[in-house]
């Protein structure tokens, strides 16, 4: 009986940077507990082949290929969402990240390395929240689940705006899960731990292990569902116990 709070069958839920990694675990997660995916990623073959494993599964899905940081695009998006679906339940911003030519010291940090990674990681959760909100407002309810970072509430010295745009993420929900309330949509977010996309780290880490796309995508369900029904505005950290690196 209880395990039906759990249950996401006949919802919609929107994973963007859903074709692979953490998103892909999201996708395939959202969809065994029942939900229907629309997997957005820029790159429309990763995307499309996350969705091929969702059909697989039994559920309806949709790729649909989208750079998150275009208004236009986001807004394209959540129109054909709809159009195919009819309404949207939940949206995982899952969309993000840093890569070795961002990670430079502060002082040598051009501008435009800050804009795109605080693009990809912050203002990317603005544009799809206040879209999809707008469709989630009309139907009285939705949950939205963000993804940010064990690094949003540590000094960072290679990885500032990364570091930076993450505990945005954290500010933002909070702020979204306030205002959205009184229209019953409920806004939280997982920091993630170390979570390797390969295997080689897995005998270290407190428990023995390091993080996988699993351990993240569970915890989404969790809040996606009925079962979290009075929790909003949250940040539930999965990190093993394991304390961040500096990269100092």
């Amino acid at each position: 009986m209880y395990l039906t709070k759990f249950d996401l069958e006949g919802r919609t839920a929107i994973v963007t940077g859903g074709g692979s990694w953490i998103g892909k675990g999201i996708c395939l997660a959202l969809a065994q507990a029942g939900a229907n995916i629309v997997v957005v990623n820029r790159s429309a073959n990763t995307a499309e082949a996350t969705a091929h494993e969702v059909q697989e599964i039994g559920r309806k899905s949709l790729a649909i290929p989208t750079d998150v940081c275009d208004y236009d695009q986001v807004q394209q998006m959540v129109n054909k969402t709809v159009e195919i679906f009819g309404a949207i339940d939940i949206l995982v911003n899952n969309a993000g990240g840093t890569t070795q030519d961002t990670e430079v010291p502060i002082l040598e940090m051009s501008e435009r390395i800050w804009d795109k990674v605080v693009d990809l990681n912050l203002k990317s959760v603005f544009l799809c929240s206040q879209a999809v909100a707008k469709v989630m407002i009309q139907n009285k309810k939705g949950n939205i689940v963000n993804i940010s970072s064990w690094f949003a509430s540590m000094p960072c010295p290679q990885c500032a705006p990364y570091a930076s745009s993450k505990a945005g993420v954290i500010n933002l929900t909070q702020t979204l899960a306030y205002n959205l309330a009184p229209y019953n949509i409920r806004v939280n977010a997982i920091s993630p731990g170390s979570i390797p996309k390969e295997d080689i780290y897995k005998k270290n880490g407190r428990l023995g292990r390091w993080g996988t796309p699993e351990d993240i995508a569970w915890p989404v369900v969790f809040m996606a569902s009925d079962a979290s029904s009075f929790v909003t505005g949250q940040v539930l950290t999965v990190d093993g116990a394991v304390p961040a690196p500096l990269n100092l």
